[in-house]
């Protein structure tokens, strides 16, 4: 009688790889071109995944999560997001007046409709906050209000 070989933790066993290339086919094609949301392949080692634009991580899974978002994450800043362009948020924040600034943020919105996308920057100053739109129009978010610190020491 023939001995049939056990199912290994291996990804390049012939199971592993048919499990892989199936859920592979099936992110691509359920999905419209420019859409991007993260799906978790099958992997007997770690983790692995991939974008449903077809970017496939370096390596083919790894040991914590960690590295695979940051994989992820660079594609999205490398391949999907705009640039930042520093010289419009500083002129939208000194029409909306926030004080001296303080740094930017990337905001970033992820709903089943859209998959992953950029919404926009979030602009920090010392009097307040704005939010910068993908079309470069500023909203301002917010004003900070300063501390009243009595220093009479008793």
């Amino acid at each position: 009688m023939t001995r049939i070989p056990e199912l290994g933790l291996d990804d390049s066993l012939p199971g592993a790889q048919y499990a892989r290339e199936t859920k592979k086919q099936m992110i691509v094609d359920s999905n419209e071109t420019g859409r991007h949301e993260f799906e978790r392949l099958p992997s007997y080692e770690g983790y692995a995944g991939m974008c449903s634009c077809g970017f496939e991580t370096p390596e083919p899974s790894y040991d914590s999560m960690g590295p695979l978002a940051k994989a992820i994450h660079e594609h999205l800043e490398r391949d999907v997001f705009p640039a930042v362009d520093e010289a419009a948020l500083i002129k939208e924040a000194k029409f909306l007046r926030i004080g001296k600034l303080i740094g930017y943020h990337r905001l970033i919105e992820t709903t089943e409709e859209h998959g992953t996308r950029h919404t926009g920057w979030l602009v920090a100053g010392v009097e307040g906050s704005i939010r910068v739109l993908p079309d470069g129009y500023g909203r301002l978010q917010g004003r900070w209000s300063a501390f009243a610190i009595d220093t009479k020491e008793g």
